[in-house]
């Protein structure tokens, strides 16, 4: 099993696209849409047991990206806490 932020991601991203993947990669660029973003959404709240939002896999610009951002503790990736 994985166990860094990045190789977690890969391995999710991998899974769910199919095919390797590298950590510039960027989800929309791998051709992910909204049905594989709750896919992986779905798969990293497997492989890290906590929620994932969406809006974080499409909004980073890449995997590397969305690993460091899934590294942070939770309350820093809250918009909704002030």
């Amino acid at each position: 099993m994985p166990d860094t932020p990045i190789d977690e991601v890969l391995t999710a991203v991998s899974e769910v696209f199919g095919h390797p993947v590298t950590p510039e990669d960027d989800f929309f660029s791998l051709g992910g849409d909204s049905i594989t973003a709750v896919e992986l959404s779905n798969r990293l709240e497997e492989l890290l047991d906590t929620e994932v939002d969406i809006e974080l896999i499409v909004a980073l610009p890449s995997l590397a990206a969305l690993a460091a951002a899934l590294a942070r503790p939770v309350h820093l990736l809250s918009t909704a806490e002030h």
